[in-house]
Formats: structure tokens, sequence, C-alpha cells
């Protein structure tokens, strides 16, 4: 199981992932499209476009090294709503996925409670909702998005949620978008229907952060297998929320 799209296992660059070091931050980026089903079976990911940003010392460099990473990201997402030929006055609902009560699991919940909205204008087409999760509702997340995507005329979804990898180095420092949607709870090995354009009918990207790791990544000896998280986990996830709303702002603005 795999969350980033370079943790898969496979030689990305035989399928055409092109990573490069930018000259600020010590940051790099990553970029892939799996055009096809044939290469889709060869590597185990889904047909689409990903893109990862790795900023290893985001955390030190402070406020110019976030805005610089939010200026990366919302260029980044704008080519990918280009790409799905969305436009400007198209309806978008924002999914921030997870459990809110949980800090390594919030990053939907940050990056809702940080994109605006004028609710109360007619000509207002950026939707906010954050289902939480399974075990609190009873409902399946993917049938509440389905519910709304359709009542609404939903155009294009943009999905956050908290990610897993097998790097401890990457544990809030990594972000990946991509236009194959999102599975609620893969993260924690619970596979329900996945949240993408075939599920919902219209495009769904997804955007999500690592904040946790198997203690067996690790080569920890425990009793099953636990999730662990950063120490500073509050402030990584308030930081890497900010991040992505800030981007989406600029992007739907």
């Amino acid at each position: 199981m795999f969350d980033l799209i370079d943790e898969c296992g496979q030689d990305l660059e035989r399928f055409g992932y092109n990573l490069k070091k930018l000259g600020r931050f010590g940051i790099t980026v990553g970029s892939l499209t799996i055009e096809d089903e044939e290469d889709s079976l060869k590597n185990g990911m889904r047909e689409g476009d990903y893109f990862i940003l790795n900023a290893p010392r985001l955390y030190d460099y402070g406020l110019n090294c976030q805005a610089y990473i939010s200026s990366l990201l919302s260029e980044k997402l704008s080519e990918m709503l280009k790409s799905l030929k969305i436009r400007k006055k198209d309806k978008v609902l924002l999914v921030g996925l997870g459990n809110p009560d949980i800090m390594a699991d919030r990053l939907g919940k940050e990056v809702f409670d940080g994109v605006d909205i004028v609710a109360l204008s007619k000509s207002n087409n950026i939707f906010k909702f954050c289902p939480n999760i399974y075990f609190l509702t009873g409902i399946e997340t993917v049938d509440l998005v389905e519910m709304i995507v359709k009542c609404m005329y939903i155009d294009y979804c943009i999905i956050i949620d908290s990610l897993t990898t097998n790097n401890i180095h990457r544990l809030g420092t990594s972000f990946q978008i991509t236009t194959t949607g999102m599975t609620a709870g893969s993260g924690v090995v619970r596979f329900n229907r996945r949240i993408d354009e075939e599920s919902m009918g219209v495009p769904c990207i997804s955007i999500g952060v690592p904040f946790m790791i198997f203690a067996s990544d690790l080569s920890v000896k425990s009793p099953q297998d636990l999730l662990l998280s950063p120490k500073d986990i509050r402030q990584n996830v308030m930081v890497a929320g900010k991040i992505i709303s800030n981007a989406i702002n600029e992007v739907l603005s």
C-alpha cells in the first residue's frame, strides 16, 4: 500500500517521471502522467496526472518558504484545472476528509477552514463539506459526497486528506496533487469506494500531505501495526493547511 506516487516501488522514470530540484529552499518537484491502462497496470497507479512537491526544510525556513510552496501549488492546480477544461464559473465542492478530532488526520478540516467562500452571494460557486469519518456517522463518505455533487449540480471536486508515507523525513513536508481522486480511509487500510470521476461523474482533484507512518516502516516491533505521527503535529498540520488553502484561494478567487 502506498499513498505517495514515488513510494510505489516502481522505477517511475521509465513511465516518464520527471524529478527536478528548484533553486530555492531545497525543494524538489516531480511530475508524472499515466496515459493508458497498460501503464496503469504495470505500476499500480490510476490513469491521470500526478505532481509531488518535497520541501524537507519547510519548517526551518518559515513564512517565505510557505508562501513559495503555496505559489507552486496554485500554479500546478491551475494547470490541472485547465487540462480538465474547468471554467472559472464552474461549481466546485471542496471536501475535507479525515477525522478533525485527531491532529494527524485533521488536514482536511484545516484546509476547509482556510478556504474563502461568499455564502450569501448568488454568484458564489465554491462549496465546502467536511463529512467526518464512517465510524462517527455510519454513512460512507463517498455516498455523502455523491449526494451533494448530484443535488447541487457540482462541476468538479477538490478533495483534501492526510496521507501515509514510508519515509519518516517526509512527514509534513511532501505535497501531492493528482487528478485521480482519493479513497477515504485508505491511509488506515480501510478501502472504500473511491471518490473520483468514475464514482462522482465529475473531475476530482486530490491534494494530500503525509502525516502518518506505520511503525513497521521504521523497523519498530509492536504488537500491532501502529500509526505514528510527528511530535510537532499540531503546528505542522496548521502550516500545511494554510499553505494549501492559500493556494486554493489564489486559484479560485
